[in-house]
């Protein structure tokens, strides 16, 4: 009671409760001492056990979230990468700073899982179906010809 900041009335209270959900008796109760059942030692190292799985699954997940770590390799047009990728690095570098960046620039279509890619950008109009794609922005497009080719 004392740790939970709470009265022993409340405590005896919660815990007759929870003895009534369980259809069973988790403690021995004298007028000078009390002691857990069978029932009760089991339920509470179960519990126990699941409160530090709980635990153990919030540092992973917050591990996760936190800051990225490792090498990230990225895949974009030459074009694209000269002229508009060079501008986001910094920040994104500020933003990641644990972050490595391995950037292919090249016109070739790429195989993400053989090349070993993790994130491609690409100016398209077809997407495939298999990818996890996100328009970040659209790219005008000009067909340009010599005088004589028209």
């Amino acid at each position: 009671a004392d740790a939970l900041d709470l009265s022993n009335a409340a405590v005896t209270r919660q815990v007759g409760l929870l003895e009534a959900h369980l259809g069973t008796r988790l403690l021995n109760r004298t007028t000078r001492r009390l002691s857990l059942t069978d029932a009760g030692a089991e339920f509470h190292g179960r519990c126990r056990t699941i409160l530090e799985e709980i635990a153990d699954a919030e540092a992973v997940a917050g591990q996760l979230t936190a800051q990225p770590v490792g090498l990230l390799r990225i895949s974009a047009p030459l074009s694209f990468g000269i002229l508009e990728l060079g501008r986001f690095l910094p920040a994104f570098h500020a933003k990641y700073p644990k972050l490595r960046l391995d950037i292919d620039l090249s016109d070739r279509l790429v195989d993400l899982a053989n090349d070993g890619i993790d994130v491609a950008l690409r100016i398209t109009g077809r997407l495939d179906d298999n990818l996890v794609a996100r328009r970040i922005a659209l790219i005008p497009m000009v067909v340009c010809a010599s005088p004589g080719y028209l």
